[in-house]
Order: structure tokens, then sequence, then C-alpha cells
């Protein structure tokens, strides 16, 4: 395990740990959203290939920080306000940090060429003043990639469950990073084919209950993780940028002002 290095007042945070019980990187959802951000980053430029410092906020147990140091030759820090999360965290490149970015602490601003901010805004009332602290620590010139589930009609019990408090659209997503002094180079849905598997949680799980995270989350069914997986693989194969999606990622790139 990656030791943590506390560098913010560690407080109690209300998070439901099943959701790391329920989650690896294995899991076809997990597999999905590192295939459309490897393209993501190609298409936005990113330079994967070289060794650049990168910061994964909120990065739970640090399975996505492990999977983009396993894809480019980045040092990925991972960094969240959840230390059981954090004690999961396998050792890497970069660092396990428990650090608010708020804080904003002097020897971290500026320092990294990417940051990476995954599932984390849908938990925010207001998600604004956590970009404008996360883009402090970005250099000029470094990618902010964001990834938020999408579609407000696909809310269910489980984003309840889940803490969130909103799904989002290209064009909602595009308005709330939008006159922070980013140059936006990518924004796209992605997971077409997991709308009607949502469409189904949601109408499975419409009175919530226990283990609704479990439920909603893990694959029900042996083999069920290979199929979508297979389904993953066709539909990244064929569209580059789906129409619709259960989940909007974005990368645009901090300017000099």
């Amino acid at each position: 395990m990656s030791a943590v290095e506390v560098l913010s007042p560690v407080r109690p945070l209300d998070f439901p740990d099943e959701w790391y019980d329920a989650s690896d990187a294995s899991h076809f959802w997990f597999e999905w959203r590192l295939a459309v951000l490897r393209r993501v980053l190609a298409d936005a430029g990113a330079a994967t290939a070289a060794q650049l410092a990168a910061l994964d906020v909120g990065c739970g147990s640090g399975i996505l920080a492990s999977q983009l140091e396993g894809v480019t030759s980045w040092a990925v820090d991972g960094t969240d306000l959840n230390m059981a999360a954090l004690e999961r965290c396998r050792a890497r490149r970069g660092r396990t940090l428990y650090y608010d970015v708020t804080d904003e602490r002097p020897e971290l601003l500026g320092r990294y060429d990417a940051v990476v901010l995954f599932d984390v805004l849908e938990h925010l009332a207001d998600p604004r003043a956590l970009v404008r602290s996360v883009l402090r620590h970005l250099r000029p010139g470094g990618m902010l990639v964001v990834n938020v589930p999408a579609l407000p009609a696909l809310t269910s019990a489980y984003d309840r469950a889940a803490g969130h408090l909103r799904r989002y659209t290209v064009e909602s997503l595009a308005g709330e990073l939008d006159g922070l002094g980013l140059e936006r180079r990518v924004i796209r849905y992605w997971g077409l084919s997991l709308v009607p598997l949502l469409v189904a949680r949601k109408a499975l799980l419409a009175r919530g209950g226990p283990r609704t995270i479990d439920r909603g989350f893990r694959p029900p069914l042996p083999g069920a993780n290979a199929a979508l997986l297979a389904l993953m693989r066709l539909e990244t194969g064929v569209l580059r940028a789906p129409p619709l999606g259960t989940s909007v990622m974005y990368a645009g790139v901090k300017g000099a002002g």
C-alpha cells in the first residue's frame, strides 16, 4: 500500500465505503472510462509519453491514478479527503496525499502539468470554487480533464445514495467551466450503450434501501462484466463522440493569464 502524506487537517467524511468495496480496476466502468480518457487525451494533444507531473483530485482508492500511470509516463499524485479510501491506494510513481486543494499550499501551486478531476463536481454545492483552487495547482499551459455523470433524467436512488447533487449535460458542464481561464479542447458524452442499463437501474432501485450502492454498481450476474467490456469495445470502436451518454468528459488547457 502507498503511505499517505497528511497535508491538511483530517476530518470526518460521510461517503459510502461500499462504493470502494464494489470497485476495482477490472470493473467494466473503470475500463470504459479509461478507454475514453486515453482517446480524449490524444485528441486534446496531451503529451502522454513525457515524464510529467499530474494530480488526481478526489482519487479515492487510487484506481484512476494507477491506471493513468499505466498508460502514460506521468507520475500521478492522488489526493482525497477520505482517509479510509486513501489507505487502500497501492504504491505507484506518484504520492498519495490527504490534502484539501482549497488549502492551496504554496509548494503545490503551479506544480502540475495535468490535473484530473473525475466524478467529483456532482457532489459539490459550489463546483466552481473547487475548480478555481484546482486550477491554481496547474501550471500555465497545463491540462485539466474532468469527468461527471450525465443526463439529469437518469438521476436515481443510486445517485442520491452516492451523494450526487446533479447529473450534467455537455452544455451544463461547459457552462460550469467557462470563464475560468480554460481553453476547451474536447467535451463529449460517453457510455451511450449504458443509457438503457441506467434506465433499468433507476426503475429497479426506485425504493432505495440497503446496499443501494452495491446493487447499483456491481455487475449483477456472472459474466455480466465481460459482456459489458465487449459492449465497451464495440461502442468505442464505432463511436468517437456519441450523441448522448451516461457521462461527460472534458479536456481544457489553462491560459497564461
